[in-house]
């Protein structure tokens, strides 16, 4: 028993579903895949550099971070933000069954 947990007394009567629409899960996916490509390019040019390293060098590398690091804003809050449709319902009784276990 934990010192600060109340105990519930409110009894589930609603069902929520949430079905996410094609564009979310695109949006994911363009994520992911424009995420661990920007990363593996970024950390490869970066790795891969010998000698000196001029402002050229690092403006280069500061404009690819940025556009990585905006693609994944963009993408990432794309996914958030999708819209997702919620349905409600109540579970008829008898789903109940005769046994209910509570604490």
């Amino acid at each position: 028993m934990w010192p600060f947990k109340r105990k519930e007394s409110w009894e589930r009567t609603f069902r929520l579903r949430g079905h996410h629409g094609a564009s979310k899960g695109f949006l994911a996916v363009l994520f992911w895949l424009w995420g661990v490509v920007g990363f593996l390019f970024n950390a490869g040019t970066l790795f891969g550099l010998t000698g000196n390293i001029g402002v050229g060098t690092s403006a280069y590398l500061t404009a690819t971070c940025l556009v990585w690091i905006g693609g994944m804003l963009l993408f990432g809050i794309g996914a958030l933000l999708a819209r997702t449709d919620f349905d409600g319902e109540r579970p008829i009784e008898g789903e109940y069954s005769d046994v209910r276990i509570t604490r």
